[in-house]
Protein backbone atom coordinates (compact mmCIF):
# COMPACT_ATOMS: atom_id res chain seq x y z
CA UNK A 1 0.00 0.00 0.00
CA UNK A 2 3.05 2.64 0.77
CA UNK A 3 4.44 1.89 -2.28
CA UNK A 4 1.11 2.09 -4.45
CA UNK A 5 0.56 5.28 -2.41
CA UNK A 6 4.21 7.21 -2.61
CA UNK A 7 3.63 6.28 -7.10
CA UNK A 8 0.43 8.22 -6.99
CA UNK A 9 1.98 11.17 -5.00
CA UNK A 10 4.97 11.94 -7.65
CA UNK A 11 2.66 11.24 -10.64
CA UNK A 12 0.84 14.26 -8.95
CA UNK A 13 3.89 16.19 -7.99
CA UNK A 14 4.95 16.07 -11.54
CA UNK A 15 1.51 17.00 -12.80
CA UNK A 16 1.93 20.40 -10.45
CA UNK A 17 5.64 21.28 -11.72
CA UNK A 18 4.20 20.59 -15.43
CA UNK A 19 1.72 22.93 -14.57
CA UNK A 20 3.19 25.88 -13.23
CA UNK A 21 5.97 25.25 -15.72
CA UNK A 22 3.87 25.71 -18.23
CA UNK A 23 3.71 29.40 -18.56
CA UNK A 24 8.06 29.20 -18.82
CA UNK A 25 7.69 26.61 -21.77
CA UNK A 26 5.51 28.88 -23.46
CA UNK A 27 7.19 31.66 -23.13
CA UNK A 28 11.01 30.35 -24.38
CA UNK A 29 8.93 28.72 -27.23
CA UNK A 30 7.69 32.16 -27.96
CA UNK A 31 11.01 33.58 -27.61
CA UNK A 32 12.03 31.17 -30.13
CA UNK A 33 9.20 30.98 -32.32
CA UNK A 34 8.79 35.14 -32.61
CA UNK A 35 12.38 35.87 -31.81
CA UNK A 36 12.93 34.37 -35.44
CA UNK A 37 10.06 35.79 -36.97
CA UNK A 38 11.28 39.00 -35.53
CA UNK A 39 14.91 38.80 -37.55
CA UNK A 40 12.98 38.36 -40.48
CA UNK A 41 10.74 40.87 -40.60
CA UNK A 42 13.63 43.35 -39.76
CA UNK A 43 15.51 41.62 -42.91
CA UNK A 44 12.52 42.69 -44.52
CA UNK A 45 12.07 46.02 -43.16
CA UNK A 46 15.25 46.83 -43.73
CA UNK A 47 15.15 45.33 -47.25
CA UNK A 48 12.29 47.95 -47.92
CA UNK A 49 14.39 50.99 -46.87
CA UNK A 50 17.07 50.07 -49.16
CA UNK A 51 15.01 49.42 -51.92
CA UNK A 52 13.28 52.95 -51.80
CA UNK A 53 16.19 54.85 -50.94
CA UNK A 54 18.14 53.55 -54.23
CA UNK A 55 14.43 54.28 -56.33
CA UNK A 56 14.62 57.82 -54.64
CA UNK A 57 18.63 58.35 -55.67
CA UNK A 58 18.19 56.91 -58.83
CA UNK A 59 16.11 59.90 -59.51
CA UNK A 60 18.31 62.33 -57.78
CA UNK A 61 20.34 61.31 -60.14
CA UNK A 62 18.54 62.08 -63.21
CA UNK A 63 17.74 65.67 -61.52
CA UNK A 64 21.76 65.82 -60.98
CA UNK A 65 22.26 64.33 -64.84
CA UNK A 66 19.89 67.72 -66.12
CA UNK A 67 17.10 65.71 -66.61
CA UNK A 68 14.13 68.25 -65.23
CA UNK A 69 11.29 65.89 -66.78
CA UNK A 70 12.10 62.73 -64.80
CA UNK A 71 13.73 64.40 -62.14
CA UNK A 72 11.53 65.70 -59.62
CA UNK A 73 10.58 66.25 -56.30
CA UNK A 74 7.07 64.71 -56.84
CA UNK A 75 8.73 61.86 -58.71
CA UNK A 76 11.39 60.86 -55.95
CA UNK A 77 8.00 61.24 -53.61
CA UNK A 78 6.21 58.47 -55.84
CA UNK A 79 9.51 55.70 -56.03
CA UNK A 80 9.89 55.62 -52.69
CA UNK A 81 6.30 54.98 -51.97
CA UNK A 82 6.21 52.42 -54.77
CA UNK A 83 9.12 50.91 -54.14
CA UNK A 84 8.61 50.44 -50.24
CA UNK A 85 4.41 49.24 -51.17
CA UNK A 86 6.13 46.72 -53.71
CA UNK A 87 8.51 45.22 -50.94
CA UNK A 88 6.23 44.95 -47.90
CA UNK A 89 6.81 48.35 -45.57
CA UNK A 90 4.62 49.89 -44.38
CA UNK A 91 3.59 53.23 -46.61
CA UNK A 92 5.88 56.44 -44.91
CA UNK A 93 4.00 59.52 -44.21
CA UNK A 94 5.40 62.60 -46.15
CA UNK A 95 6.62 65.44 -44.04
CA UNK A 96 6.13 64.36 -40.52
CA UNK A 97 9.79 63.59 -38.39
CA UNK A 98 10.46 60.47 -39.49
CA UNK A 99 9.42 61.19 -43.10
CA UNK A 100 12.17 60.91 -45.97
CA UNK A 101 14.99 63.46 -46.31
CA UNK A 102 17.01 65.20 -49.00
CA UNK A 103 20.26 64.99 -47.94
CA UNK A 104 23.75 67.08 -48.88
CA UNK A 105 27.19 65.24 -49.52
CA UNK A 106 28.06 65.39 -45.69
CA UNK A 107 24.68 63.37 -45.20
CA UNK A 108 22.86 66.55 -43.45
CA UNK A 109 19.63 66.76 -43.67
CA UNK A 110 18.15 69.38 -46.34
CA UNK A 111 14.44 69.12 -46.08
CA UNK A 112 11.52 66.56 -46.49
CA UNK A 113 10.78 64.93 -49.18
CA UNK A 114 7.47 65.87 -50.88
CA UNK A 115 8.10 69.46 -49.95
CA UNK A 116 8.00 70.67 -54.15
CA UNK A 117 11.15 70.48 -54.97
CA UNK A 118 14.22 68.92 -54.46
CA UNK A 119 17.06 71.57 -52.48
CA UNK A 120 19.62 72.90 -53.65
CA UNK A 121 22.79 70.68 -53.04
CA UNK A 122 20.73 67.24 -52.48
CA UNK A 123 23.08 63.99 -53.73
CA UNK A 124 20.39 61.61 -52.45
CA UNK A 125 17.85 60.54 -49.44
CA UNK A 126 17.40 59.01 -46.30
CA UNK A 127 14.40 56.90 -45.84
CA UNK A 128 12.63 55.54 -42.66
CA UNK A 129 10.25 52.20 -43.09
CA UNK A 130 8.44 49.91 -40.58
CA UNK A 131 6.76 46.79 -40.78
CA UNK A 132 4.36 45.52 -37.78
CA UNK A 133 2.94 42.09 -37.47
CA UNK A 134 1.06 39.87 -34.52
CA UNK A 135 3.20 37.28 -32.84
CA UNK A 136 2.31 33.96 -32.40
CA UNK A 137 2.84 32.48 -29.40
CA UNK A 138 3.94 35.55 -27.05
CA UNK A 139 0.34 36.82 -28.20
CA UNK A 140 -0.80 34.70 -25.69
CA UNK A 141 0.70 36.70 -22.86
CA UNK A 142 -0.39 39.71 -23.69
CA UNK A 143 2.24 40.94 -26.33
CA UNK A 144 -0.04 41.25 -29.25
CA UNK A 145 1.84 43.87 -31.88
CA UNK A 146 5.09 44.04 -32.34
CA UNK A 147 7.42 46.36 -35.03
CA UNK A 148 10.67 46.88 -36.59
CA UNK A 149 11.81 49.84 -37.94
CA UNK A 150 14.77 50.55 -40.38
CA UNK A 151 16.94 53.06 -42.35
CA UNK A 152 18.55 53.59 -45.16
CA UNK A 153 20.56 56.45 -46.82
CA UNK A 154 21.63 56.34 -50.96
CA UNK A 155 23.30 59.03 -53.17
CA UNK A 156 22.70 59.53 -57.16
CA UNK A 157 24.85 61.16 -59.49
CA UNK A 158 27.12 60.71 -61.58
CA UNK A 159 29.15 57.74 -62.23
CA UNK A 160 32.44 57.99 -60.43
CA UNK A 161 34.14 55.19 -62.38
CA UNK A 162 33.45 52.61 -64.73
CA UNK A 163 31.61 49.43 -65.34
CA UNK A 164 33.05 46.53 -64.12
CA UNK A 165 33.24 44.48 -67.17
CA UNK A 166 31.16 44.13 -70.12
CA UNK A 167 32.12 47.23 -72.36
CA UNK A 168 31.59 47.24 -75.81
CA UNK A 169 34.51 47.92 -77.82
CA UNK A 170 33.54 51.05 -79.89
CA UNK A 171 34.18 54.92 -78.99
CA UNK A 172 31.95 57.44 -79.86
CA UNK A 173 32.89 60.63 -79.62
CA UNK A 174 31.83 63.24 -76.66
CA UNK A 175 30.73 65.90 -79.45
CA UNK A 176 28.14 64.13 -80.28
CA UNK A 177 26.14 63.92 -77.04
CA UNK A 178 26.23 67.88 -76.97
CA UNK A 179 22.56 69.26 -77.16
CA UNK A 180 21.06 65.70 -77.19
CA UNK A 181 18.39 64.16 -75.26
CA UNK A 182 18.48 60.41 -74.47
CA UNK A 183 15.97 58.15 -75.63
CA UNK A 184 13.61 56.64 -73.34
CA UNK A 185 11.34 55.24 -75.39
CA UNK A 186 10.84 52.69 -78.12
CA UNK A 187 12.81 53.00 -81.01
CA UNK A 188 11.46 55.58 -83.45
CA UNK A 189 9.18 56.67 -80.64
CA UNK A 190 10.03 60.53 -80.98
CA UNK A 191 12.49 62.54 -82.34
CA UNK A 192 15.10 61.57 -79.42
CA UNK A 193 14.42 57.76 -80.40
CA UNK A 194 15.51 58.26 -84.29
CA UNK A 195 18.64 55.90 -84.95
CA UNK A 196 21.86 58.12 -85.60
CA UNK A 197 24.49 57.21 -87.82
CA UNK A 198 27.50 57.21 -87.02
CA UNK A 199 30.77 57.25 -89.15
CA UNK A 200 34.64 56.90 -88.58
CA UNK A 201 36.34 59.46 -90.67
CA UNK A 202 37.14 62.20 -89.03
CA UNK A 203 37.08 61.00 -85.36
CA UNK A 204 36.27 64.30 -83.39
CA UNK A 205 33.07 65.25 -84.94
CA UNK A 206 29.51 64.85 -83.06
CA UNK A 207 29.27 61.57 -85.60
CA UNK A 208 32.77 60.30 -85.16
CA UNK A 209 33.02 56.72 -83.61
CA UNK A 210 35.97 53.95 -83.99
CA UNK A 211 36.41 50.92 -83.00
CA UNK A 212 38.82 49.60 -79.78
CA UNK A 213 41.75 47.19 -78.96
CA UNK A 214 40.78 45.92 -76.17
CA UNK A 215 42.49 43.01 -74.57
CA UNK A 216 45.68 44.20 -75.82
CA UNK A 217 49.17 43.40 -74.85
CA UNK A 218 51.02 46.29 -75.59
CA UNK A 219 49.42 50.00 -76.95
CA UNK A 220 46.22 50.58 -76.66
CA UNK A 221 46.23 49.58 -72.36
CA UNK A 222 47.48 53.44 -71.53
CA UNK A 223 51.18 53.04 -72.90
CA UNK A 224 52.03 57.21 -74.89
CA UNK A 225 51.53 57.10 -78.22
CA UNK A 226 53.32 56.22 -80.67
CA UNK A 227 54.20 53.35 -78.88
CA UNK A 228 53.44 49.13 -80.20
CA UNK A 229 55.27 47.55 -78.18
CA UNK A 230 52.98 44.20 -77.40
CA UNK A 231 50.83 44.07 -80.73
CA UNK A 232 47.41 43.89 -81.51
CA UNK A 233 45.90 41.85 -84.34
CA UNK A 234 43.49 44.25 -86.61
CA UNK A 235 41.63 41.43 -88.06
CA UNK A 236 37.89 40.79 -87.98
CA UNK A 237 38.50 37.40 -85.47
CA UNK A 238 40.41 39.52 -83.19
CA UNK A 239 37.38 42.12 -83.14
CA UNK A 240 35.06 39.40 -83.29
CA UNK A 241 36.22 38.04 -80.33
CA UNK A 242 35.86 41.38 -78.30
CA UNK A 243 31.86 42.13 -79.81
CA UNK A 244 31.01 38.40 -78.42
CA UNK A 245 27.75 38.32 -76.95
CA UNK A 246 29.00 38.68 -74.33
CA UNK A 247 31.94 41.46 -75.20
CA UNK A 248 35.12 40.59 -73.35
CA UNK A 249 36.68 44.27 -71.82
CA UNK A 250 40.01 43.09 -71.37
CA UNK A 251 40.58 45.67 -68.58
CA UNK A 252 39.55 48.44 -70.29
CA UNK A 253 38.68 51.59 -68.60
CA UNK A 254 37.66 50.38 -65.34
CA UNK A 255 39.07 53.54 -63.74
CA UNK A 256 38.65 56.69 -65.77
CA UNK A 257 40.74 60.03 -64.58
CA UNK A 258 41.82 57.73 -61.49
CA UNK A 259 45.46 56.67 -60.15
CA UNK A 260 46.05 53.26 -62.39
CA UNK A 261 43.29 54.46 -64.91
CA UNK A 262 43.51 53.01 -68.46
CA UNK A 263 42.15 56.18 -70.62
CA UNK A 264 43.99 56.03 -73.59
CA UNK A 265 42.67 52.88 -75.69
CA UNK A 266 44.45 52.23 -79.15
CA UNK A 267 42.35 52.17 -82.29
CA UNK A 268 41.08 49.42 -84.58
CA UNK A 269 41.65 50.79 -87.95
CA UNK A 270 38.25 50.91 -89.49
CA UNK A 271 39.16 49.55 -93.03
CA UNK A 272 40.47 46.48 -91.51
CA UNK A 273 37.47 45.93 -89.14
CA UNK A 274 34.50 43.54 -89.91
CA UNK A 275 31.47 43.72 -87.37
CA UNK A 276 28.86 41.36 -86.45
CA UNK A 277 26.51 42.94 -84.12
CA UNK A 278 23.39 41.11 -84.45
CA UNK A 279 23.22 39.71 -81.38
CA UNK A 280 22.32 42.95 -80.10
CA UNK A 281 20.49 44.08 -82.75
CA UNK A 282 18.42 41.55 -82.78
CA UNK A 283 17.74 41.87 -78.72
CA UNK A 284 17.31 45.08 -78.25
CA UNK A 285 20.38 45.08 -76.27
CA UNK A 286 21.85 48.98 -75.07
CA UNK A 287 25.54 48.35 -74.65
CA UNK A 288 27.92 50.29 -72.36
CA UNK A 289 30.09 52.28 -74.69
CA UNK A 290 33.18 54.53 -73.49
CA UNK A 291 32.86 58.20 -74.86
CA UNK A 292 36.47 59.90 -75.59
CA UNK A 293 37.08 63.81 -75.90
CA UNK A 294 40.19 63.58 -78.13
CA UNK A 295 41.63 61.23 -80.63
CA UNK A 296 45.15 61.19 -82.19
CA UNK A 297 47.49 58.99 -84.35
CA UNK A 298 46.66 57.29 -87.89
CA UNK A 299 46.06 53.68 -88.61
CA UNK A 300 47.11 50.48 -86.09
CA UNK A 301 48.99 54.03 -83.97
CA UNK A 302 45.84 55.54 -83.17
CA UNK A 303 44.66 56.43 -80.13
CA UNK A 304 41.21 57.43 -77.96
CA UNK A 305 41.57 59.67 -74.72
CA UNK A 306 38.58 57.59 -72.96
CA UNK A 307 36.59 60.59 -70.48
CA UNK A 308 33.58 58.47 -69.46
CA UNK A 309 30.79 55.88 -70.57
CA UNK A 310 27.43 56.09 -71.50
CA UNK A 311 24.66 53.30 -73.03
CA UNK A 312 24.15 53.10 -76.72
CA UNK A 313 21.50 50.64 -78.15
CA UNK A 314 22.59 49.14 -81.84
CA UNK A 315 19.99 49.38 -84.35
CA UNK A 316 22.69 48.91 -87.39
CA UNK A 317 26.04 47.84 -87.75
CA UNK A 318 27.41 48.25 -91.42
CA UNK A 319 30.41 45.45 -91.27
CA UNK A 320 32.33 48.02 -89.03
CA UNK A 321 32.39 50.63 -91.46
CA UNK A 322 29.13 52.22 -89.67
CA UNK A 323 27.02 51.88 -86.10
CA UNK A 324 23.48 52.95 -85.73
CA UNK A 325 21.71 53.57 -82.49
CA UNK A 326 19.95 55.75 -80.34
CA UNK A 327 21.73 56.91 -77.60
CA UNK A 328 20.42 56.12 -73.59
CA UNK A 329 21.53 56.47 -70.52
CA UNK A 330 22.58 53.99 -68.33
CA UNK A 331 22.94 53.67 -64.39
CA UNK A 332 25.90 51.72 -62.54
CA UNK A 333 25.78 50.66 -59.11
CA UNK A 334 28.12 53.60 -57.28
CA UNK A 335 30.56 55.62 -56.56
CA UNK A 336 28.87 58.38 -57.41
CA UNK A 337 29.82 62.35 -57.29
CA UNK A 338 27.69 64.90 -57.56
CA UNK A 339 30.68 66.69 -60.19
CA UNK A 340 29.47 67.25 -63.67
CA UNK A 341 30.89 64.57 -66.84
CA UNK A 342 30.16 64.87 -69.97
CA UNK A 343 26.75 65.48 -71.74
CA UNK A 344 26.54 61.79 -71.94
CA UNK A 345 28.10 60.87 -68.72
CA UNK A 346 26.85 57.75 -67.16
CA UNK A 347 24.83 57.89 -63.89
CA UNK A 348 25.06 56.01 -60.79
CA UNK A 349 23.41 55.11 -57.38
CA UNK A 350 25.14 54.02 -54.03
CA UNK A 351 23.82 52.57 -50.63
CA UNK A 352 25.83 53.92 -48.41
CA UNK A 353 23.55 53.61 -44.96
Amino acid sequence: MLKIQRHGSQRGQVLALFVLSLPVVLLVVGLVVDGGTALAQRRASQNASDFAALAGARVVAEWIGGDTTNGTDATVKASIAQSISVNGGTAPTFGNPNGPVYINATGASLGFVGSGAIPTGTVGVQVRSSRTWTPYFLSIIGFKNWSASSVATARGGYAAGGPGGGVFPAGIAEAFFNGRTPCSGAVNSSSTCVPQQLTPGDLNVPGGFGWLKFGCSGYGLGQDPPANVGGCANSKTFLQTEIGPPANSYGCCTQVGLPGSLDEIGSLPGNKASADCSYYIDNDVVVTIPVFDVAGGTGQNAWYHIVGFTGFQITGCDGGKDIQGVWRVPFFAGPTTSTPGFAGAALAVQLIR
